[in-house]
């Protein structure tokens, strides 16, 4: 009978200590999922080049106009956003050419401002460019479309509840084409990415959750 006693209160503590592991173990996960943070979306929803318009039949003006759209997807989280830095370019032989020449054409900067948890904000400007061939490029969109890439830089900090994390850095960018009436080729909005892996990025972390539900259940 005392043999009996002294495995039930071992079992008993066994359980006992799994039950205290798990617990901490689930709640540090859902601390961990209620305090990570999700970069902002960036994408290029509109592009125009007067000057690579066919029915102007000028390049007398040289501005771009951008429509770029800042897409905050986290649902409980405000986002600062540093001075953010635009860049554009221009592939002096398109985007498929095997020997590629890449050119900065334009560098603007938005300054920097808060946006709301699940908010979009949209920043629409005509930016002054340097350095276009354009001849160049108004050959290449009457014999198809034009490559240009545009890339972003700037650094957020997230506002959870009263506090604000640290900067973190957010550098992205993607290739988009232009037609013959100066637009951006595809009507839906392009998504800059940083080419980091999407299972490291922050994205998705579905997997992530799983590997650490499976561990604590282990344990």
């Amino acid at each position: 009978m005392a043999d009996y006693g002294v495995s039930d209160r071992g079992t008993g503590c066994c359980r006992c200590c799994f039950s205290f592991t798990l617990t901490l173990g689930l709640t540090s996960l859902f601390l961990w999922l209620s305090l990570r943070t999700s970069n902002p979306v960036c994408s290029i929803q509109d592009v125009y080049i007067p000057a690579l318009n066919k029915t102007e039949n000028s390049t007398a003006y040289q501005s771009i106009y951008l429509d770029l759209k800042l897409d905050n997807e986290n649902k409980d989280k405000g986002i600062y956003y540093d001075p953010v830095n635009i860049t554009l370019h221009y592939y002096v032989n398109g985007l498929n050419s095997d020997k590629i020449g890449i050119i900065e054409i334009a560098n603007y900067t938005i300054s920097g401002f808060y946006q709301g948890h699940q908010k979009k904000t949209r920043r629409k400007n005509w930016i002054n460019t340097y350095g276009v061939p354009w001849d160049a490029a108004v050959k290449a969109v009457a014999g198809g479309k034009a490559g240009f890439r545009m890339d972003l830089a700037t650094a957020v900090r997230f506002k959870i509840l009263f506090w604000k994390t640290k900067r973190h850095g957010v550098v992205v960018g993607a290739d988009f084409d232009v037609n013959d009436v100066g637009m951006k080729a595809t009507n839906k909005g392009t998504r800059l990415k940083s080419g980091v892996p999407e299972f490291f990025s922050g994205g998705t972390p579905a997997r992530l959750v799983l590997v650490v539900f499976s561990v604590l259940v282990l344990l």
